[in-house]
Order: structure tokens, then sequence, then C-alpha cells
């Protein structure tokens, strides 16, 4: 159920306002299983310490790939706008720093891990925030002293959207790593037999499905479950509005997730005009598929995994039709690119998510967890876009910290840190999003309602909290 985001310029299926380039279907059953999840945030962030240094950015290595070391210089941090600098984090390390090195990648002052991610070759950039997130999350800790009295070496493999490049990468970094985290990597079917013969720990997203079932990968994703939580809420703030209708990118990643998103729309009380029905990516316009929902008098309009190039001929259409339904729904609009593209026409729609709003400029007032995310990718990529890659790898780091700071034994070794990592019961992207239990993948139903107002995308619901926890389920559809 967990898998998700998008890419730099916009947030589904394309890459960039006029890429114009699409995620291979194999990508998107994580893009879309990852909104589907039971994910979300209602936590304020974890303990810190005021302070810190100023982390590096990304440097380049001999091989000309790049590789970060995200490590503290001397110097008080700096802070840049977009929420603040952030705090440094502080983590425990009494007993771990006395663990011996029985790992690649592990000496007496440094722990190096990697991120493998998509950012060359025909989708330039597309799933590069993954490996931001990440890095960003661990410049953090550095600066607040690293783990286990060492400071964490981030090293950054792209895969250029091919997976022969991306076993080469993988072959390039495994040798000097204890660990992968934070990685999507598009093209990781190159590799996915690598991670199993190795045994790395891999905390991180495995696009290849096959990934989710290896031993060493985590967190888990949980299958055939989808959240009713949004549904629920749009048929109680609509009661008059019971008639539904789903339009999906017709692609087959998009299309396996569309049993799950239908029983979810059906489990909260809407009843369909007709069947959900997959609309071309590259049509130049939608008067069809607008005027069979107009006719057959839809009230609650859901965009399954539209991206924003195909979200704004859709509007675009709508407009010419005057048409205009109670309810205007997605699930992956939630991205500035919408705003820049549409302006105040987009105006109306609705979109969920199980992270923390980012794009509204009063949340991070509200949340220290989603101050420092922001000021740390800002920090350490300024002017970097925050999309929910980020968030992933931000989330993925998170994690891989937090079991690295409790590895049992007296030696820091691989096998030491995968028993650290199946001990955790919980955990929340690093105060992103609501608690899950990473052996299962499942959590209690949350989500944050945004509706696009004034040209911007802003908080809808709820208004007193964080995260809508206690309405809809976890729904096992199959």
């Amino acid at each position: 159920m967990r898998a998700r985001l998008v890419a730099l310029c916009l947030i589904g299926i394309s890459v960039g306002s006029s890429c114009g380039s699409r995620l291979p279907t194999n990508v998107l059953n994580a893009l879309d299983s990852r909104n589907a999840g039971s994910s979300a945030t209602v936590s304020s962030g974890g303990s810190s310490s005021a302070g810190g240094a100023t982390p590096t950015g990304p440097t380049t290595g001999n091989s000309g790939t790049s590789s970060t070391a995200v490590t503290s210089s001397g110097g008080s941090a700096t802070t840049t706008s977009g929420g603040g600098g952030g705090t440094a984090l502080s983590v425990p390390s009494a007993q771990c720093a006395k663990l011996k090195s029985g790992s690649p990648g592990v000496t007496d002052s440094e722990v190096k891990v990697a991120s493998i991610v998509t950012d060359s070759g025909p989708l330039p950039g597309a799933t590069a925030g993954a490996y931001r997130g990440a890095a960003s999350y661990i410049a953090r800790v550095n600066a607040g002293g690293g783990v286990c009295g060492r400071k964490i070496t981030l090293l950054k493999g792209d895969d250029g959207l091919d997976p022969a490049k991306g076993r080469s990468e993988f072959e390039r970094l495994e040798p000097q790593v204890l660990a992968f985290v934070g990685s999507f990597a598009v093209a990781d079917s190159g590799y996915i037999d690598l991670i199993k013969s190795t045994g790395v720990p891999y905390v991180s997203l495995t696009v290849d499905p096959s990934g989710g079932d290896l031993h060493n990968v985590m967190p888990k994703s949980a299958r055939d479950y989808v959240q009713t939580s949004p549904f629920v809420w749009w048929r109680k703030t609509h009661p008059k509005a019971s008639t539904a209708a789903m339009l999906y990118a017709d692609i087959g990643g998009v299309t396996s997730n569309v049993p799950g998103f239908t029983a979810a729309i059906k489990r909260a009380g809407f009843s369909f005009a007709y069947q959900p029905a997959g609309a071309q990516v590259t049509s130049p316009d939608y008067t069809p598929e607008v005027r069979k929902a107009q006719q057959s008098g839809v009230q609650f309009l859901f965009l399954f995994a539209f991206e924003v190039n195909m979200h704004v001929r859709f509007v675009r259409s709508m407009r010419q039709q005057n048409y205009d339904p109670p309810i205007k729904g997605a699930n992956i609009a939630y991205n500035s690119q919408f705003s820049q593209l549409l302006g105040t026409q987009g105006d109306g729609w609705e979109n969920y998510q199980p992270h923390l709003q980012f794009l509204d400029p009063n949340e991070p007032a509200r949340s220290a967890a989603l101050r420092d995310f922001i000021g740390w990718n800002n920090r350490v990529f300024p002017g970097g876009q925050l999309d929910l890659f980020p968030v992933d790898g931000w989330g993925y780091a998170a994690l891989f910290v937090d079991a690295l700071a409790h590895v049992q034994g007296g030696v820091l070794s691989r096998q030491a840190l995968l028993n650290s990592l199946f001990a955790e019961k919980s955990f929340d992207y690093g105060g992103m999003e609501s608690p899950v239990n990473p052996q299962t993948g499942l959590g209690r139903p949350c989500f944050n309602m945004a509706i696009h107002k004034g040209g911007h995308w802003v908080r809808e619901y709820p208004t007193a909290s964080l995260f809508e926890c206690n309405i809809g389920e976890n729904y096992k559809f199959k």
C-alpha cells in the first residue's frame, strides 16, 4: 500500500510541465499504491536540539557519478526562506558508539550508505527528490553529532532509467556501504536479484514488485488494502452528491490499481453512473469524457493518477462545457505545477494526501516536523522541488537512523542492522506522516484534504488537527 511519488516538474506520470515524458508503467504501481496507503502524520516532530553546522551539498566523484558526502562542517547553521532552517537532530548513541565495525562502509568515525535514483536519461531528475530527502535528513542528523559516534555519508547512484546502468551503479556502490537508504530507482529491475544475493539492507522503495518480498527490503508494503477515509469524508460533506465517476490514466500500472479505488468509493456509499473509464494520456482534448460525465449526472468526479498536463487539459475541457460538479477530487494534483499552470482556473479541486501539507505557507507554523523537513531540504538543496519524493527519502532515512541507533550486540554489521530494523514496530516518515508498522505497512487510516483556492493549494480539512484518523478504514478489497 506504501509506495508513491511524483517527479520534479509535476506529480504523476510525466515529468515537467512541458516535458511530456512519462514514467514507465512498472513505476505507476508504486506511485499509485502509495496514495492508496494508510499512512499520514500526527507527529509534531521528534527530539531535537537547536544549532548545528551547515551541511555540505553534492560533489562529483572521479567516476563522473554524483556522490554526496552529507556531513557537518564548522560554523553556525544558516536559515533560508520557506519554513526556516530546521533544527539539528541529536540521536542518543552511548551504547552503539561502542560497536566494532563489521560491515563495508563502517569505520570508527563514519557510516556510508547509498541511494540510487533516476536522475538522468529520458527522465532527467524524475525521482531525484528521494535522494534529496534522504540527504537532507542525514544532514540534520550529522549536524547533531551523527549516530553511534559516527557521521553518516550518503553516496548517490543514478540508474538513468536503464536497468543495465542501474545494475552497474549497484555493483559500484554495494561494496562501499552498510545499506541503501532512500532509493527510488525506476529501473531497479536491473539489480533486484543483487539486493537478494548480497543481503544488503535496502531501506527504500523497490519499483520492481518482486522486491517487496525480499527479506532485506524494509519497510514492507500492505497489499490488497485501500484507504476509504477521504471518500467517506466526501460522502459525509456532500450528502446529496451520491453519483460518482472515476477516470484514470489509461496505463497498465494505473489500471491495476483501479479495482481498489473502485471498491473504496463504493464502500463510502457512492454509486457509479458508469464503470471507471480510462483516459488516454496524450489526448489533446477530453470533451467526450466531460460530456459523458455531465450527461450522466455525475456529482462526484474523481480523477485517478492524472498527471498535471492531463489534469490541466481536462479542466479546460470542463470549462468549455460549463461542467462543474459538486465534488471534484484527485489523488496526485497536489503539486506546485498544478497551481502555476491553472491559477484560479484550478480552484475548487480537492486532493487528499497521506503527508503534511508542504505547499500551504501556513502549515509550517503548525508543525515542527514540517519546519524541519522544509528547512533542511532548503538548506541542503536550495530551490529543490518539494514533492512526494523528498517525503519518502526523508522518511526512509529516519527509519534507518532509528534502527542504527538501536543496533544490539558488539558489532555494527548488516545483519545487526537488519535485526534492528525488524525490531522497529512503528515509524512516521520522520514526522511527515502518521505512524505505520514497518512490518506490515499498515497504520491508522489517516488523511488530510487540501483545496485549490485563490490559485493555490490550502488546507481544507481537518482544521483543528493535522490529520483526520477517525473516519473510514483500511479496507481489504480482495
